[in-house]
């Protein structure tokens, strides 16, 4: 999948240290991995080791992090990026973490909460802008194709309505007539008897709702299809062709007779080369910036290396390892200077010839460790005398890398210059110009007429299908009036249904007062009646016996079932709030086509002037209704894709499960339709019933929606399942690496195992939890002198350690993932 795919995220060398006052923690300490389009990358590790770092340093929430990360291509790392890059970034890469409550507003509605990304990272105003390019265009060429559709979709909500509304009142019409109540049935069937109308009625409101939603939602997505057929000129309303080709010539012979063709010609070269200069400065701008960025990253880099060797120096108790320290910290601190030095000279070097400068400089390193610092480390003389050599002996040649920078320089100034001249030259040839004009009047007359013959053919044209047109818009008017009087018709059959239900509701509270209250009163006026003519088996009868209990409890029901009938009756009226809504976005949908009632009054003005000036004065109001009908179809959208309710939508966050809360947090992610989520242990906080619903919904977005995902996450069978990559790290280090596949068939890495051996396993199910002492003696082989380097054990399969210890480990006795079983 990887060699099809496009890497859209891209992490090298990332180190993030902790400093506080002398002590240096590094939290992530060389992580290097790739995502790619519709990859799932899993983040593996004990709590501590660094892999929320990765997350958060991804999205630049700490502002000293040193290596190189790249979205899509474009590099945002670096102490300071562009305000052109941060919005980049901050629409292309989300983060869902591990308590929804973290991204949601208590305080807000989801609405408001799902809304926010899309104002802030400029999904609307791109959209809105997308829109109005070509709007009013599209409205002019599919005006009748969008008034004829916008009345089918009207006449299939209408047909929606009587199609539910006929069942429902075939249905309780036979039941109400078939309804009584008597004692031989329990009070639960005798109230439900009826009260399934008011449950019938709510949830026919309901279907009706989703699907008008639904209806909505097509004709705005046909509008959309409109705008592509436009733009690819394919399907207009009437073919223009002849029209669109007359006009052109027409308007080109009209410049051409002010100006000469050679005039004109000069005009549009000029016009290029001033936006060639612009594109170039540009890119200048941007190459010395991430070039400055980029030195920065690694000057850092050695800094902070230089401090923390320096650290360890001072800490041992090792005579060896204190001089290892100490040679360490004095060729960083002169890579660090070289390096701080040599930026302004290598200005004009590329990201990636900044990176060969870094690489031919860490092999000098290495080359001056071994070679030139070879003194005697039982003297104490000795570190006067490295630091002596590192100062007369440290020279690393850059000549090469300077020379590139210096032609490239050259280069650019040499383009600049030679644009600024040309530009120069064809503005000079402009203003001298003196030739005649290409088209004389006798030809532009010529053509406005043929521009005028093709007019009148294409009046001819429309006059046609107009008068086709015309006749399906009275055949649509004509079955309108026919179920706009059959909806009347059954309004008043459902008024008379609810008035049916009000009189059986009267009936069976007035049955149930009669024949169960009443009862269980003269019960308890009985009993009572008893106690004061001295019967001793009731002799402690009071309010507390069971008698009276049970006469109470009846009023209590009864009460009860008013209240049901009463709220949900109240509930069945925010239909009508509904229908309110869908009304709006109806006359929202309107405008967009450009068939609301006002759009139409504009188009019958006659003159031409007027015309335009009103066109432009509802348009700046029409695009607000607009933008409030793409915000809330967004919105709906998003909720859907993640399986909840549009009504959902007006809700605050405490109304909702954790799952559905994390469903909530990962529309808010999807939303602005980043490249990279990083999902940061986001079922750890849920139900493990619901677990398993949430990893399956973000892996089929994330397949669906081709976006690349970083997955962070302690729950390792979880990983097997989700992730196409593992990434296993510990302390700060990727310690192994690669396919899913091989890591959990063939683990090499001790601490990879240890992860392993931690997994509860069904064999064991009912044995006492046993501790995992996670050894970690393989860091003492890691000790200098022992380097330790990442191995390709097989393809597709890296470890972290030194050659001794990955010889070792892949030897067949070494305890692997496969044998967790064994002791």
């Amino acid at each position: 999948m990887k060699e099809n795919k496009k890497v859209v995220l891209g992490i090298e060398n990332l180190k993030k240290y902790f400093i506080n006052k002398s002590i240096i923690n590094k939290a992530v300490d060389g992580v290097s991995f790739n995502v790619h389009e519709g990859e799932i990358v899993g983040l593996i590790g004990e709590s501590g080791s660094g892999k929320t770092t990765v997350g958060r340093s991804l999205l630049r929430l700490y502002d000293d992090v040193d290596g190189f990360i790249t979205l899509d291509g474009k590099i945002i790392s670096g102490k300071k990026i562009t305000r052109e890059r941060k919005r980049f970034l901050h629409k292309n890469i989300q983060m869902i973490f591990q308590d929804p409550h973290a991204s949601l507003n208590g305080q807000k509605t989801i609405f408001s909460i799902l809304k926010e990304p899309l104002m802030v990272n400029g999904v609307v105003t791109e959209k809105i802008k997308e829109i109005k390019s070509d709007w009013a265009l599209i409205q002019d060429n599919f005006h009748y194709s969008f008034k004829e559709h916008a009345k089918r979709w009207e006449l299939e909500n209408i047909s929606l309505i009587i199609d539910v509304q006929e069942k429902f009142i075939e249905t309780w019409t036979k039941k109400f007539e078939d309804i009584s109540f008597n004692l031989n049935m329990s009070n639960e069937d005798n109230f439900n008897s009826y009260y399934s109308y008011l449950e019938d009625k709510n949830n026919n409101n309901s279907i009706m709702i989703n699907k008008l939603y639904t209806n909505t939602d097509k004709l705005v997505k046909y509008f959309y299809k409109k705008q592509n057929e436009y733009r690819s000129k394919v399907e207009l309303d009437v073919d223009e062709y002849d029209l669109i080709k007359a006009h052109e010539e027409y308007e080109q012979n009209l410049k051409l007779s002010k100006h000469s063709r050679f005039y004109n010609e000069l005009s549009e070269k000029i016009k290029a080369k001033q936006e060639e200069l612009k594109e170039f400065k540009k890119e200048e701008k941007d190459l010395l910036y991430i070039n400055k960025n980029a030195f920065k990253s690694f000057v850092d880099v050695y800094k902070n290396d230089t401090k923390y060797r320096r650290n360890n120096s001072l800490s041992t108790t090792e005579l060896d390892f204190f001089f290892h320290s100490k040679k360490l910290e004095l060729v960083s601190n002169a890579a660090k200077k070289i390096t701080k030095s040599s930026s302004l000279k290598l200005k004009y070097l590329s990201f990636e010839e900044v990176k060969q400068f870094a690489s031919e400089l860490e092999e000098y390193l290495k080359v001056f460790y071994d070679k030139n610092l070879n003194v005697d480390e039982t003297k104490y003389e000795s570190v006067k005398k490295m630091n002596q050599i590192t100062k007369d002996e440290f020279h690393f040649g850059i000549e090469k890398f300077e020379e590139l920078s210096k032609r490239k320089h050259q280069e650019f100034k040499t383009k600049l210059a030679k644009l600024e001249e040309e530009i120069k030259k064809l503005e000079a040839e402009l203003k001298d110009d003196t030739s005649a004009a290409e088209v004389s009047q006798e030809q532009l007359k010529l053509s406005f007429e043929n521009l005028q013959k093709a007019e009148h053919e294409h009046k001819i044209q429309l006059d046609k299908f107009l008068s086709k047109f015309r006749e399906r818009i009275a055949q649509l008017d004509e079955e309108k009036v026919t179920k706009v009087s059959k909806i009347q018709e059954l309004s008043q059959k459902i008024n008379d249904l609810d008035k049916k239900f009000k009189e059986t509701h009267k009936k069976f509270v007035d049955f149930y007062e009669k024949e169960i209250i009443a009862v269980a009163k003269n019960t308890y006026t009985q009993a009572k009646k008893e106690k004061k003519d001295g019967l001793k088996s009731l002799c402690f009868l009071n309010k507390n016996h069971e008698i009276f209990k049970a006469y109470k409890q009846k009023e209590v029901e009864l009460d009860v079932y008013k209240t049901n009938v009463a709220q949900r009756i109240e509930s069945i009226k925010s239909f009508n709030i509904e229908k309110k809504y869908i009304n709006n976005d109806l006359s929202n949908i309107d405008k967009l086509l450009g068939i609301h009632s006002i759009n139409l009054l504009i188009k019958n003005v006659k003159n031409e002037k007027i015309r335009n000036i009103l066109n432009k004065l509802y348009s700046f109001v029409a695009i607000r209704s607009i933008k409030k009908l793409f915000i809330k179809n967004t919105i709906y959208k998003s909720l859907e894709d993640v399986g909840l309710l549009k009504q959902f939508a007006y809700r605050y966050p405490h109304e909702f499960s954790g799952g559905q809360r994390q469903r909530i947090v990962i529309a808010r992610a999807l939303i602005t339709n980043p490249k990279v989520i990083v999902a940061d242990e986001p079922i750890a906080s849920l139900d493990i019933s619901i677990q398993a619903q949430v990893v399956n919904l973000l892996k089929d977005l994330c397949k669906q929606k081709n976006i690349g995902m970083l997955f962070i996450a302690h729950d390792l069978s979880m990983i097997e399942y989700v992730a196409d990559q593992v990434q296993i790290m510990h302390l700060g280090k990727i310690v192994e690496s690669g396919k899913t596949s091989k890591i959990y068939e063939k683990a090499i890495h001790p601490y990879t195992n240890n992860l392993f051996k931690a997994i509860p396993k069904i064999s064991n199910a009912t044995e006492k939890f046993q501790n995992v002492s996670f050894e970690l003696s393989y860091l003492d082989e890691q000790i200098y002198p022992n380097v330790p380097e990442i191995f390709e054990v097989e393809p597709e399969h890296f470890v972290y350690g030194t050659k001794i210890q990955v010889d070792r480990w892949l030897k067949d006795d070494h305890f692997k993932a496969t044998g967790l079983n064994k002791d």
